[in-house]
């Protein structure tokens, strides 16, 4: 079967991997000059089951409503969002009332725990590198009553198969020794063993090579200009090299497979949340964390990547606007002094690269995949911050419904019209 995928992030160059091992013809269209050139680019780099809560927890309202005109807030909602998420709002808000959170938490986490047994599965079987590391994650609070927050939390992972820690003091410095120079600050941390993290940008290239392999086609510098709909079926994608014609289409461009979908009266229920990070090289310095470090203070974190470390979070409701901000990435270089006042002898300015990137957030933290009302269109989209930590088992369950196989998981729970 030919099947388009549009997009070439990880999510779909994941995709293009397992419909091509699957025997179809793949072609990809992506406006940029590689995979992975936008939201999968330089994000925290992290493969977290453990966070499958979305981010419209309980009081999520209050939150948001108070960070209008603080840039150094982890939250930011700006004003000139506020038109179109109007209608997405309502539903966003309303999944925040506790019992539909919980429910939400555990479908994330379904999806989070199968998607990274299938990561492990690839990187063995393909030995492909990407800087991984496979020894957990921390989340550190500096507050006692926040802590034991999420170690309540954290019981809902347990039925999904996940484990976790609670660690003070001592126990935090052995689970991690380079929190020693800010561990009095510190009320401790919570130690989820199963989670991972590496460079997103790495494997999405190697992932692109394996689906090459396999026969996969990708086209990059194409534009999406117009989707080309007669009936009830997609008959071309008109793009910037001409019109391309499949027998399937998917839409797995993020953020932006919103808008492509609305010109053909599809509603996909997804906005953009604007994310930043730094990259910081180590410059000889050997005293970084061992494994990613999430501040929930600063709704950010500090994930070793090789020779550098990468620093990623914060949420900012700005639309499409994918333009860096000098006060929101200030809470970046804030969390590396904080954190590591050790580094500063080590730290090169001059040398560190600033990025913000897109990610794509559904009313109910778990992406949309599957069929659309129109015949021979899907979609893989919705992600928000998990898109790497779903991304294997995303793909898997988009290949396994349009084999007309059964899922691992049901794939009403994550379709667009849950």
């Amino acid at each position: 079967m030919k099947i388009i995928i549009i997009g070439a992030g990880v999510i779909g160059s994941t995709t293009a991997y397992y419909l091509a091992k699957s025997g179809h013809d793949i072609e990809v269209i992506d406006r940029q000059e590689g995979p992975a050139l936008e939201t999968s680019f330089a994000n925290a780099g992290m493969l977290t089951p453990s966070m499958a809560d979305p981010w419209n927890a309980p009081g999520i309202f209050k939150t948001l409503v108070s960070t209008i005109g603080n840039p150094h807030s982890p939250f930011l909602l700006r004003l000139k969002a506020l038109p179109s998420l109007l209608g997405w709002g309502v539903s966003f808000l309303n999944n925040s009332r506790e019992k539909l959170y919980i429910e939400n938490i555990h479908r994330s986490a379904d999806l989070s725990w199968y998607s990274v047994k299938l990561l492990d599965e690839l990187r063995k079987k393909l030995n492909i590198k990407y800087d991984q590391i496979t020894t957990g994650s921390i989340k550190v609070f500096r507050d006692m009553e926040s802590l034991e927050k999420l170690a309540r939390l954290s019981e809902h992972l347990i039925p999904h198969g996940m484990t976790y820690e609670v660690l003070k003091g001592n126990d935090l410095l052995k689970a991690e020794p380079s929190l020693e120079p800010v561990i009095d600050k510190l009320a401790g941390g919570v130690h989820f063993p199963d989670d991972q993290a590496g460079n997103a940008y790495k494997f999405t290239c190697e992932i692109e090579k394996e689906a090459m392999k396999l026969g996969a086609k990708f086209n990059y510098g194409v534009r999406v200009e117009k989707i080309i709909k007669k009936h009830n079926d997609i008959s071309a994608v008109r793009t910037s090299a001409g019109d391309m014609t499949a027998d399937k289409y998917i839409l797995c461009a993020g953020s932006y497979s919103t808008p492509l979908a609305k010109s053909i009266g599809i509603n996909i229920p997804v906005r953009p949340a604007k994310g930043y990070s730094i990259t910081v090289p180590l410059n000889g310095w050997n005293g970084g964390p061992r494994m990613p470090i999430i501040d929930d203070g600063f709704r950010a974190a500090i994930s070793p990547l090789g020779d550098v470390l990468r620093i990623a979070g914060t949420a900012e409701f700005s639309g499409l606007d994918q333009s860096l901000t000098s006060d929101r990435l200030a809470n970046m270089y804030d969390l590396l002094s904080e954190i590591y006042p050790d580094f500063a002898p080590y730290f090169d300015k001059d040398k560190v690269t600033e990025w913000a990137g897109l990610r794509p957030i559904s009313v109910d933290g778990s992406p949309y995949l599957g069929k659309t009302d129109v015949a021979n269109l899907l979609v893989n989209t919705g992600h928000g911050p998990l898109g790497w930590t779903m991304a294997a088992g995303s793909a898997k369950m988009l290949t396994d419904i349009i084999d007309g196989n059964e899922p691992a998981l049901d794939p009403k729970k994550y379709s667009l019209n849950r």
